[in-house]
């Protein structure tokens, strides 16, 4: 095979609960995945040697400070691949926007590239290799569209359910850091929060009402004191008789539950109106997503 063109899709967390620091820097954590349809896209042309990345937006280096070129050069050298390819990265999906672009885009260089090099490879061992990548990236090489997280969020078990939900999705040009957020996250144990076991189950039952009363994400106060208009955007969706929203991952992208397109479609123009005359400023985009259809996933 010579050429290859895979989706590369966005997720939201439905469920993010830091629980402690690890010695090796990151934190422990428990997270509820889901795979959205908005996508960048990656092709892979096989070239006589050597990798070449190139996208269409100067905000991504192409260098091997980018994933894409990191996650290949992980197979290539673990492989010993004397082939080369030539990637192309279509993005889409907002950066730094607590969506997972990056790791996608590092799980879809994989996947892609063991087709085009004709690797023979293991769930097991790609999910391994993943993990050296990011922590995200395991459930992007994961063919499931829901996924719970532990660990590092790299520990994926898959959960099987046909539930598509639409979402309006609000994100900031404001850039967050994730490793400044996860600085500032306080460890309380005690807390009250939804119980995540409940969330699950919702998720396998396709119960939307249940699966909107247990949405949390313990990062969410840290990143909306650092994004002042997250709590502002949230109370005006809350006002027009929505209440299942959060912000993803650590930010600052907000996501609200609809029952469906036409009624993500109007709070949408809602929302727009709301953002052009209340705030004032173009440092907010809307768009509707949906959760991914099974067999667009790029999956082994």
């Amino acid at each position: 095979m010579q050429h290859i063109d895979l989706l590369s899709p966005a997720k939201i967390n439905l469920y993010l609960d830091v629980l402690r620091r690890r010695s090796d820097g990151y934190h422990d954590i428990v997270t509820v995945f889901e795979k959205i349809d908005l996508c960048d896209r990656l092709t892979f042309d096989l070239s006589d040697k050597g990798l070449e990345v190139t996208t269409n937006t100067s905000e991504l280096s192409c260098d091997e400070k980018n994933l894409v070129f990191k996650a290949s050069s992980l197979l290539m050298d673990t492989y010993g691949i004397e082939k080369g390819a030539r990637i192309h990265i279509d993005k889409r999906i907002p950066i730094a926007a607590g969506l997972g672009g990056g790791s996608s885009n590092a799980a879809t260089a994989l996947l892609g590239l063991c087709r085009l090099w004709n690797i023979t490879i293991k769930y097991e061992e790609l999910i391994e290799l993943g993990k050296k990548m990011g922590a995200d990236v395991p459930f992007f090489i994961s063919n499931n569209a829901y996924a719970i997280g532990r660990g590092r969020g790299d520990d994926i078990m898959a959960l099987e359910s046909s539930l598509a939900i639409w979402h309006l999705i609000i994100y900031s040009s404001i850039k967050v850091l994730t490793k400044d957020i996860y600085k500032e996250a306080t460890l309380n144990l005690t807390a009250k929060k939804p119980d995540v076991r409940i969330l699950l189950r919702a998720i396998e039952q396709g119960d939307l009402h249940g699966l909107k009363t247990h949405l949390y994400n313990s990062l969410e106060p840290i990143v909306a004191k650092k994004v002042a208009d997250i709590g502002r955007i949230k109370k005006f969706i809350k006002n027009e008789g929505y209440n299942g929203m959060m912000v993803t991952g650590s930010g600052p992208t907000i996501f609200v539950l609809t029952l469906n397109r036409k009624e993500a479609e109007g709070l949408k123009d809602k929302v727009d109106d709301f953002l052009a005359s209340e705030l004032g400023k173009d440092d907010w985009k809307i768009f509707v997503a949906k959760t991914i259809e099974q067999h667009k996933q790029p999956g082994i």
